[in-house]
C-alpha cells in the first residue's frame, strides 16, 4: 500500500512539473487586413496657417489593430508626420494638422494626407485623402514699416507673380523693418493685417513678438529700393553708392563717442587708395595723420595710400590724432593686426599706450598690406631691459582679437633686424621683443612673409 501511495505522489509531481515547464502557445490570427470605414478632412478649402481636422474610423473584424502612419504633404513636401497607437479591433482617430505657409506655396494647392493601417500581424491598409485645398492669403497693398524712421507704401509691380517695390526712399546703410498689409493712423504696423518679419530662419508671417527683416550694405550711402517676391518669399534691395570721401570733416562727418575715458570722434569713412582729401577740424597733419594710410601733400590735405575700402576712423581729441584701421571683420591676408606692449602712436608727444587688449585704438596697431605677403606698420617704440627679455614685446595676428597660435606669426622662424629679435619661449606672451638693449624712436616695421624677413626702420 505505501508503495502505491509514492508512486501516485510521483505521478502527481511529475504532472504538476510537466504543466509548469510548458510554454504558453504564441496567439495567432488568420491573415486579415485593416478597413478604413471613415477617412476624411473636414475642410475643403483653407487658409495658409489655418489647420486640417482628420476623423478616421479603423477597423479589422479579425486582427487587432496596431498604429496609424499619417503624413501630411503639400507642394511634394511632407509639412508633418505622426504615428498614432491604434488599440483592439476598432478605432477612431482625430487629429489637426497646421498647414504651414512658407515660399513657394502656391495658391490653390491640394493637400494630401497619405494613411497607412497597420495590424498586430504587420498586414497593411493604405489611403489618401486629397479634399481639400490651401489658399494663399490675399495681399493687395504692402508698406515697409521700419523700426524707426518713415514708413513708406510698396507698388505692386508684378501682378502674377506677386512683385512688390519701394522706391525713392531714404535709408541707411542697414533697415530693420517688417511689411504690413495695414498701417494704423501713426504709420505703424496695424495687427489686423497680415505682417511679414524674420522667423523660423526666413521671412514668413509673424506676430509682434517675431522679430524684423534685416538688410544691410555697408557699401551704399542709403538703400533707396525694396523689391519683396510675396512668393518667394525674399527681398532685393539697391540704393546710392558709398563713394571715396575728398573732404573730411572732423566736427561734422564723425560722431562724439568716449574709449578708455577719452573723448573721439568715430565712424565708417571709405578711403579711396591715391585719393586726395581736404581735411578741416584737425591741425599740423603731418603729426596727427597715421603715416602707413596718409602722405601728407598740403597744410590741410593728404593722399591716402592704404588699399580702397570702409574704414573705422577715429579722431583722439586731445591727442590731436586720426586712428585709422580696417574694419573689425577684415583678416589675413588682407590685414595683419599686431598686439602687446612698449608701443604707441608715432606722434608727438611720444608715449606708450598698448596693452595686451582689443579695447581701443591704443592697445593695438593695424598693419597696412603694401603688396602679396608683406606687410608695414610705424609705431612708437620703446623698449626697457627687464632681465633676460625688454618691455617692448608684441605678437603679429591674422585678426583683430585673440586666435589660437595656428592664426599669429612666430617670429622665431623669421630674420629679424635690430633693434628686435624673434623668440619663442612657453609662457611668454610675445614673440618680437626688445631684448636687453634700451631704445626708443619711431620705427617702421615691414614683415615680408615671401623670404620671413622682418626690418625695423628708425625714421624718427
Amino acid at each position: 500500500m505505501k508503495n502505491i501511495y509514492q508512486a501516485t505522489a510521483l505521478l502527481i509531481l511529475a504532472i504538476f512539473i510537466a504543466g509548469c515547464e510548458k510554454d504558453p502557445e504564441l496567439v495567432t490570427y488568420p491573415k486579415s487586413f485593416p478597413v478604413f470605414t471613415q477617412a476624411e478632412v473636414a475642410e475643403s478649402t483653407i487658409n495658409y496657417n489655418d489647420s486640417i481636422t482628420l476623423s478616421v474610423q479603423l477597423s479589422d473584424r479579425v486582427t487587432p489593430l496596431s498604429t496609424l502612419e499619417v503624413q501630411v504633404v503639400l507642394n511634394n513636401e511632407v509639412v508633418t508626420q505622426e504615428s498614432v497607437r491604434t488599440k483592439g479591433n476598432e478605432s477612431q482617430v482625430t487629429r489637426k494638422y497646421k498647414i504651414p505657409f512658407g515660399p513657394d506655396a502656391l495658391d490653390n494647392s491640394a493637400v494630401k494626407v497619405y494613411l497607412t493601417s497597420i495590424n498586430v500581424d504587420g498586414y497593411t491598409t493604405d489611403t489618401i485623402i486629397s479634399s481639400t485645398v490651401a489658399k494663399r492669403p490675399v495681399i493687395t497693398q504692402l508698406y515697409i514699416v521700419p523700426e524707426t524712421g518713415t514708413t513708406y507704401k510698396m507698388a505692386l509691380v508684378d501682378s502674377a507673380n506677386l512683385i512688390f517695390r519701394g522706391t525713392n526712399m531714404s535709408y541707411g546703410s542697414t533697415l530693420k523693418f517688417r511689411l504690413a498689409t495695414k498701417i494704423n493712423k501713426f504709420n505703424k504696423v496695424d495687427w489686423t493685417g497680415l505682417v511679414f518679419g524674420f522667423k523660423d530662419g526666413g521671412i514668413n508671417l509673424v506676430t509682434i513678438d517675431d522679430d524684423y527683416i534685416e538688410i544691410s550694405d555697408p557699401g551704399l550711402i542709403s538703400i533707396t529700393q525694396i523689391t519683396f517676391d510675396a512668393i518667394a518669399l525674399t527681398t532685393t534691395f539697391t540704393g546710392k553708392p558709398l563713394e571715396p570721401v575728398t573732404t573730411l570733416d572732423i566736427s561734422n562727418d564723425l560722431s562724439s563717442m568716449l574709449m578708455a575715458g577719452k573723448n573721439f570722434k568715430g565712424g565708417n569713412v571709405y578711403f579711396g587708395k591715391d585719393l586726395e582729401i581736404t581735411f578741416t577740424g584737425i591741425t599740423n597733419l603731418s603729426n596727427s595723420l597715421a603715416p602707413d594710410y596718409f602722405e601728407v601733400t598740403g597744410d590741410n590735405t593728404a593722399k591716402f595710400i592704404g588699399p580702397t575700402g570702409i574704414y573705422k576712423a577715429y579722431y583722439y581729441v586731445d591727442g590731436n590724432y586720426l586712428y585709422v584701421e580696417p574694419q573689425s571683420e577684415v583678416i589675413y591676408p588682407e590685414a595683419l593686426w599686431v598686439c602687446g606692449t612698449g608701443l604707441g602712436r608715432p606722434s608727438s608727444p611720444y608715449t606708450i599706450t598698448t596693452s595686451w587688449n582689443w579695447n581701443t585704438p591704443f592697445d593695438y596697431v593695424p598693419c597696412v598690406r603694401i603688396s602679396e605677403g608683406v606687410y608695414q606698420f610705424t609705431a612708437y617704440m620703446k623698449n626697457t631691459p627687464d632681465g633676460s627679455y625688454g618691455t617692448l614685446d608684441f605678437k603679429y595676428f591674422f585678426k583683430r582679437g585673440w586666435w589660437d597660435a595656428d592664426h599669429e606669426i612666430n617670429a622665431s622662424l623669421y630674420t629679424v633686424g635690430e633693434p628686435l629679435y624673434g623668440l619663442w619661449v612657453e609662457g611668454k606672451y610675445g614673440n618680437v621683443n626688445g631684448g636687453t638693449t634700451a631704445f626708443e624712436g619711431v620705427y617702421r616695421v615691414t614683415l615680408d612673409m615671401n623670404n620671413k624677413t622682418m626690418t625695423p626702420v628708425k625714421i624718427n
